[in-house]
């Protein structure tokens, strides 16, 4: 290779490299500790090694100190490595159990609601958590940084890989290892604790060597390297042993080759027979310099494995710890799973739908290109890409197996293979479009929604709120409120959009003293007739959307806390609701009290009565009235219905708005005997008070239920209705047709019109 184009080999990757890395580390900053996958249990292995000395062991009674978890049965290379560096650099774990508290409400699966709050699995103090770290998270985000230096391999080998595929495609190179560097997974995957930071740089190293031999042919020196790589990839996961099978299938592969050609091969002088033994020499020989190497150095593992548990892998104590599945699933019913957590997932949650559009698109795109442009691959260019497909679907297999067991959807379970999967994707993109405009137009999306993740999404899930002095705040509707003896709230905004279901809210909180207890607070949107608890909608959680418990809180500081709801259908008409606010130990359940403006007013505080739209009420049929009935231009009665239920009846009526009304009116149900004399009344509210007229909006439909208690219907009663304005009692003037009502009172029974 010339000399200017080895500079162009290694300097092409370095600015996509240190994307990488100033990725990687904005990730470790973004992601409060051990929120990462599976990032408690990896740790607990690393700190038990270098704390002991010694390998985890399952169900040992230091088990429960370090948290490891089924993390004890993984091949143990990465660990003690980790291990290694924590001694080396004097890192120290003893303030471990601070940090390490879970949180009693997490919002975890594909069933929790669809909104950012309580993802976080821990209690975080973002006080206590910010940087300069000390102690244990020390530890944590240099093992971090550690994890991401090391898959800065796998970012560099893919470049290295895409050009032995493709020698003279350098934008095709520079857009794999885009797709690598850029991958929001594994960019998460990288900037944690996990052994998966060492399988998937050994894997691509070794996958670089194995293209190599399949390309060039047999040598020793190499085989013997790729047998302690494989070695090594299966001391660090027991998906690196699929490594191996791959390695024996190109030796085999460059044997035969080196067989026909030889025989076919005019002047060869070779006998039949000594052809023979010299290939099966060969296939023997460096099939050996592999399989001897790897068990050198893994052998020691399984024994151990096979004298603990009886199992020489250890699985089977991981399968007791994280369970196996009941019934088998065919795994395309999870590939959508698979799909979308390979591109990005945080532990309990996939991010929003329209986040995966990109990820669709770019492998349509790569998988297309690839049909498309097989023709016009060459020879050499075809094996690169049957090799590298074979290792994919090797990888795959070994997924379908290992979920068939267990649940183990996740994507990054195929980061062996990531490298092979974006020399793939990368070569059908450029086969479509090979301009260099193009293809770094690709990288540069990716890298952008790759930041976009860091600084915008994952943010959204474990940011605490934003602090402010008091003064800086200034709340729409002002508040002197405060809840048990040092919860205060200083005010709120609210934005109701019902039309669109959105309900933006923003609570100003501050502490006014130490709080020693972790408080819950509930909104809701409770009926608002005088003893009808009846709940339209109810959120849960600690403050800050879960993120900024209330020990947490710094006396004096304001506490700018914002939530978006969209409020799920439910059955109700449309009607009124209290928007309350509450705040409760969830322990005992117990509200706290509320005092507004120093003065008690119960256990909860009413920031607004909301209108809020619902179905449609079911007017009785049976009950429409021919006549054109109205009270002061701005109520219609459609319908009535007089429903005899002993000992009561009941007076079904329904209403529609024509006009706003500025204040709240009642209905007036008066049932007389045949001399004119009122004998029950079934006076109230509309609805109960549910839906008070100053809500009203034009066309709205009410339906409206009075009860006459304790009565029952002779000949010659009659039933009449009206509105009435409760303080002066003047009713609402009613016609009918256009004529006035004797009184304002309409008659619904028995002459109704």
């Amino acid at each position: 290779m010339k000399p200017a184009t080895m500079r162009r080999v290694l300097v092409g990757p370095i600015p996509l490299l240190l994307a990488f890395l100033v990725l990687g580390l904005t990730y470790n900053f973004v992601v409060p500790p051990f929120e990462n996958l599976d990032e408690l249990e990896h740790f607990g292995v690393v700190r038990h090694i270098a704390e002991t000395g010694r390998l985890p062991v399952h169900s040992a009674p230091e088990a429960r100190i370090y948290h490891y978890r089924q993390e004890a049965s993984q091949p143990p290379l990465y660990y003690l490595l980790s291990a290694g560096l924590v001694r080396l650099l004097g890192l120290q774990a003893d303030d471990a159990d601070a940090y390490i508290r879970f949180k009693p409400r997490v919002a975890c699966g594909p069933g929790a609601p669809a909104l950012y709050d309580n993802r976080a699995i821990f209690y975080h103090n973002p006080h206590q958590e910010a940087f300069p770290w000390r102690g244990t998270l020390l530890m944590l985000h240099v093992l971090r940084a550690w994890s991401t230096l090391l898959q800065t391999v796998t970012v560099a080998g893919t470049y290295l890989l895409a050009r032995r595929a493709f020698p003279r495609q350098r934008q095709m190179a520079l857009l794999a290892t885009a797709v690598v560097a850029f991958n929001p997974q594994f960019l998460l995957v990288a900037s944690g604790v996990n052994n998966d930071n060492l399988v998937t740089p050994l894997a691509t190293v070794a996958l670089y060597g194995l293209l190599q031999t399949l390309q060039t042919g047999l040598s020793a020196r190499r085989t013997l390297m790729l047998g302690l790589l494989i070695g090594l990839a299966g001391l660090s996961k027991l998906s690196g042993w699929l490594l191996l099978p791959l390695a024996l299938g190109v030796i085999l592969f460059r044997v035969l080759r080196s067989s026909q050609r030889e025989t076919d091969h005019p002047c060869s002088k070779i006998g039949h027979w000594s052809l023979v033994i010299h290939h099966w020499s060969l296939l023997i020989g460096h099939s050996s310099l592999v399989i001897l190497p790897a068990l050198a150095l893994s052998g020691w593992w399984f024994w151990r494995n096979w004298r603990l548990y009886g199992d020489p892998t250890a699985l089977q104590p991981m399968l007791e710890l994280v369970g196996v599945r009941d019934v088998p699933v065919f795994p395309l019913l999870e590939s959508g799973l698979l799909f979308r957590s390979f591109w990005g997932q945080i532990p309990c949650s996939f991010y929003p739908g329209s986040f995966y559009v990109p990820y669709v698109l770019l492998t349509i795109a790569g998988i297309t290109g690839l049909i498309w442009g097989w023709q016009r691959l060459n020879p050499q260019r075809r094996w690169a890409v049957a090799f590298l497909s074979c290792w994919f679907g090797f990888v795959v297999l070994g997924w379908i197996r290992w979920n068939l067991t267990t649940p183990a959807p996740g994507g990054r379970l195929l980061f062996p293979a990531l490298s092979a999967v974006a020399i793939l994707i990368a070569a059908g993109i450029y086969s479509l479009a090979p301009w260099r405009w193009f293809v770094r137009g690709i990288a540069i999306v990716l890298a952008l929604l790759a930041l976009g993740t860091a600084a915008g999404i994952l943010p959204a899930f474990f940011a605490p709120p934003p602090f402010r002095s008091p003064d800086a705040v200034s709340p729409a509707s002002p508040t002197d409120v405060t809840f048990g003896e040092s919860i205060r709230l200083l005010g709120y905004d609210l934005n109701v959009r019902p039309e669109k279901r959105f309900l933006d809210v923003t609570l100003y909180w501050q502490a006014t003293g130490p709080i020693t207890q972790d408080y819950n607070m509930a909104l809701q949107m409770v009926s608002p007739v005088p003893g009808d608890d009846t709940l339209r909608w109810t959120y849960d959680s600690w403050p800050g959307r879960g993120n900024y418990p209330t020990t947490a809180w710094r006396p004096g500081v304001a506490i700018v806390d914002r939530y978006r709801f969209r409020l799920p259908d439910a059955d109700f008409p449309t009607q009124a609701w209290d928007f309350h606010l509450v705040v409760y130990d969830e322990e005992t359940m117990a509200l706290l009290p509320v005092r507004a403006d120093g003065m008690p007013v119960g256990n909860r505080w009413v920031l607004s009565r909301l209108r809020w739209p619902g179905k449609p009420p079911s007017c009785p049929e049976d009950g429409r009235l021919a006549s054109d009935i109205r009270f002061g231009n701005a109520i219609a009665l459609t319908h009535a219905r007089v429903v005899p239920n002993p000992p009561d009846v009941r007076v079904v009526l329904c209403w529609k708005s024509l006009n706003p009304l500025l204040q709240d009116e009642h209905v007036f149900v008066h049932l007389y005997d045949p001399e004119g004399h009122l004998l029950r009344t079934g006076d109230g509210p509309p609805m109960g008070g549910a839906f008070p007229t100053s809500l009203w909006q034009p066309g709205d439909v009410v339906m409206d239920v009075h009860t006459l208690q304790d009565v029952a219907l002779q000949a010659g009663n009659r039933i009449a209705v009206g509105w009435y304005h409760l303080q002066s009692g003047e009713r609402l003037p009613a016609t009918r047709d256009g004529e006035p009502v004797q009184d304002n009172a309409v008659l619904i029974w028995p002459d109704s019109p």
